[in-house]
């Protein structure tokens, strides 16, 4: 029943009905795009994105803005929030790696040792990757799920892809560079003759061959590798966020390669300065604890790039992330 006298058009009574101005998952839901829902991914067929199952938690669509700060905050927010998961399979990650490579002492057994450890190490690589994707939609991810829906196929061809091709440019700038070429012809010109007298057990053979590398330009091959790592970095939003794509099943190995070049094309500067900051914080960290927290760094930072991925991919996020 409604009061003609009511100012606001209503009965207090009137229970089915909310005053104007009052926030409801309804009002939410049509009000635009800063509560829009989330739909689902277009990705491969019967793709169903990663669930959640904490309640307190909203998951909303990306308008398409990367924020480089709130992303590494989120990471570190993220990481710490479900630490002993996060800390349990890193430590699992070295254990097993080292424990392999050091488990056979003899050359050949070196050999297959390695083998086996770098096949561990993709392995690993791969679950904390979907990790750092499932993080994004859940504050507490149990250990167990770390390992549950991996794309292994798409994630290490995809790996595999990016990092040839940002090797060949990187090694392929590194020989053009003249400081490279400099060095060199520098070395090729050194007199290694001049070692013929020697012992290979004399101590003056070791005073002669420091003296001789010391004739060389070594401050311009410092250059040259500086210019190398800017490179780098600066490939680094075209090519490092295609195995996010293979992670979330967002596509299958030709989709994550061309979503995650042109998204990260459209949003470079925004990705680019998240690469920046993040290597900057784990140059930093890591220079402090001599290497000892780099694992506190890298979680956090995967994390963040699972984040802007999902932000750059207009995917789904939590709606406590300003956007």
């Amino acid at each position: 029943m409604t009061n003609s006298n009511d100012p606001f058009g209503q009965s207090p009574l009137d229970g089915d009905r909310t005053p104007e101005g009052f926030d409801t998952p309804g009002d939410r839901s049509a009000s635009g795009a800063s509560y829009q829902l989330y739909p689902q991914f277009e990705g491969e067929p019967g793709y169903q994105p990663f669930t959640y199952t904490e309640p307190d938690e909203e998951m909303v669509q990306s308008n398409g803005q990367v924020t480089p700060v709130g992303a590494i905050g989120f990471g570190f927010s993220r990481f710490f929030k479900n630490f002993l998961p996060w800390i349990g399979w890193m430590l699992i990650t070295f254990a097993v790696s080292f424990a392999v490579s050091v488990a056979i002492r003899t050359p050949t057994g070196q050999l297959i040792g390695g083998s086996i450890s770098g096949i561990l190490s993709v392995v690993f690589a791969c679950i904390l990757l979907t990790g750092a994707v499932k993080s994004v939609d859940r504050v507490k991810l149990p250990f167990g799920e770390f390992p549950k829906d991996v794309a292994w196929l798409q994630i290490i061809v995809v790996s595999i892809i990016s990092g040839l091709i940002g090797t060949f440019i990187s090694v392929g700038i590194f020989f053009l560079l003249p400081t490279t070429r400099g060095f060199l012809n520098k070395l090729i010109t050194l007199d290694w003759d001049s070692l013929d007298g020697y012992a290979p057990d004399d101590p003056a053979a070791a005073s002669k061959v420091f003296e001789l590398l010391g004739q060389l330009p070594w401050g311009g091959f410092g250059l040259s590798i500086i210019v190398v790592v800017i490179i780098g970095v600066l490939l680094a939003p075209l090519l490092e966020y295609w195995t996010y794509y293979a992670a979330d099943h967002r596509a299958g190995i030709g989709g994550s390669i061309s979503g995650g070049f042109n998204d990260g094309l459209k949003n470079y500067a925004n990705v680019l300065g998240f690469e920046i900051v993040a290597g900057l914080i784990t140059l930093v960290i890591g220079a402090v604890s001599f290497g000892i927290l780099l694992p506190v760094v890298q979680g956090p930072v995967m994390i963040g790039r699972a984040l802007v991925y999902r932000q750059m991919s207009k995917g789904n996020i939590p709606a406590t992330v300003v956007q």
